[in-house]
Parts: structure tokens; sequence; C-alpha cells
């Protein structure tokens, strides 16, 4: 592998962690900067297939409905061949809802004719994972993403247990915002 390889997929590691951080920290800017202008995101048909810019749109209006998100990556293979790169990222996705919102999920997540989904009561929590297939494209010496598909391997949704945080209320808790991604300074 050369150097050129080994710094573009360094490059289009920072995107994948970037989409992330966007989505957990509710970052407009850095979601819409990981994606080409006319990049594609698929979410499967009655979900989303469209102009990733407009999936960014429907996100945001999402992720309020939540009171914590977590995306984690895990698996990252990227193949580089000139100013094209294919990856398979393996995720983990985690969001949680209070009963007040369960309606606000059910809207946001399911089909409108899913009439037949129960929710846990109370508060509850949704892991789900799977796997996104890219293509990124270098523009202009810049890699970003020019299609997305999102491919479901498993869901779970259960009834929300905090005792570890009931049993140590001073631990530091995250917040949805761009500043809780800073580290402490000196």
């Amino acid at each position: 592998m050369d150097i050129q390889t080994v710094l573009d997929r360094a490059e289009i590691n920072d995107l994948l962690c970037k989409y992330s951080r966007g989505l957990d920290r509710v970052d407009e800017a850095t979601l819409r900067s990981i994606y080409w202008d006319d990049a594609i995101e698929d979410r499967g048909p009655g979900l989303y297939i469209g102009n990733a810019q407009k999936w960014v749109d429907w996100t945001l209006g999402v992720l309020p409905v939540f009171a914590v998100t977590q995306h984690g990556l895990m698996n990252i293979l990227i193949e580089v061949e000139g100013n094209v790169a294919w990856g398979e990222t393996y995720f983990q996705a985690y969001h949680r809802f209070g009963r007040n919102q369960q309606q606000q999920a059910a809207a946001a997540l399911l089909p409108a004719d899913r009439t037949d989904i129960v929710w846990p009561e109370g508060d509850t929590e949704m892991i789900l994972a799977g796997r996104y297939l890219d293509r990124f494209e270098k523009r202009g010496g810049v890699w970003k993403i020019a299609y997305r598909r999102m491919v479901n391997d498993w869901c779970r949704t259960q009834p929300v247990a905090e005792d570890w945080f009931r049993d140590n209320p001073t631990a530091y808790r995250s917040r949805k915002t761009l500043e809780d991604a800073r580290a402490p300074t000196r």
C-alpha cells in the first residue's frame, strides 16, 4: 500500500467519524460537510432514497425526538482506487426516548401504516445495528460521500434501565451539543 492510499483512507475514516459526531451532537454543518451536494442517501424503499442533503434536513427534524443518541463505528474496510473508494462500515446506533416522545418516535421511525408496533412502558431505548455501504469520491483533492446505503442487520427495543446513573449521580452526562464534543482545557 502506498502512502497516498494510507492518507486517503485516513481522510475517509475521519469522514465516517464526523458523521457519527454530527448525528450525536446535532451538528448540521458537519453532517452537510461529509456529503457531496449530489450525493444519494439510500435507506431503502419506504424509508428514504434521495438526495443526501435533503436527508440531513429530515434527520435534523427527527433528532430532537431522542433524549440521547450514540452512533458507534467498527470494522471499517476502505478500498481506494484513484479518486473513488468503497467502504463497508459496521455500526451500532443507540436511540433513547421518553414515554412522552413515543408517538413522535413512531411517526419518525415507522411507515404511517405500521400501527401494530407497541413500545415498552416508560422510557425506551432502541439499538439498531448494520452496515454503511459507501462510495466515496475525491473531487478537487477532497473526499466526501457520493452514495450511502444503510443495510440493517438487527434491532432491539427495550425499556431503559438507569441503575448505574442512579448509583453514580455525580457522573458526567452527555449533552446533544457541539460543545460536548470538546476535550477540557488544561
